[in-house]
């Protein structure tokens, strides 16, 4: 009897534990994106395929799909850091976004997440060469 009610606090505590963790990495999200983002855009986008995807809840095409579009994300972000633009590999990466964020298998408030990342990125796309000046 003892072990049940041991076994059903435990479950509904980890339950509980699960519920918060995304709202603490959307909350984290969200002050990330209040401060100066644009030196970090393609790290912090690719924590956000990691953190959405982490479930795999996407079948092996998408999963293909993503870990190319993570692997160029990290490549953009390196090729950042360094000073060098790679407009061809960002245009991948937004389209790869879009079509995520079109998948009816992930919950409404990722698809969300995966929209805003592909609007944050196509916007630095247009702003880069003055937001990277300052």
């Amino acid at each position: 009897m003892k072990n049940k009610q041991l076994l059903k606090i435990s479950l509904t505590f980890l339950v509980a534990a699960g519920c918060l963790f995304p709202q603490d990495w959307r909350r984290e999200r969200d002050e990330y994106f209040r401060g100066n983002w644009h030196s970090h855009i393609f790290i912090r986008v690719r924590n956000d395929l990691e953190h959405i995807y982490s479930a795999g809840a996407a079948a092996e095409r998408e999963r293909r799909r993503l870990e190319r579009t993570k692997e160029e994300l990290t490549g953009l972000q390196a090729k950042l850091d360094q000073g060098v633009w790679d407009n061809g590999i960002v245009n991948d990466v937004i389209d790869s976004l879009r079509k995520s964020a079109n998948d009816e298998r992930l919950a409404p408030q990722d698809r969300q997440v995966l929209a805003d990342d592909a609007a944050r990125i196509h916007d630095f796309q247009a702003h880069h060469n003055e937001w990277m000046r300052h």
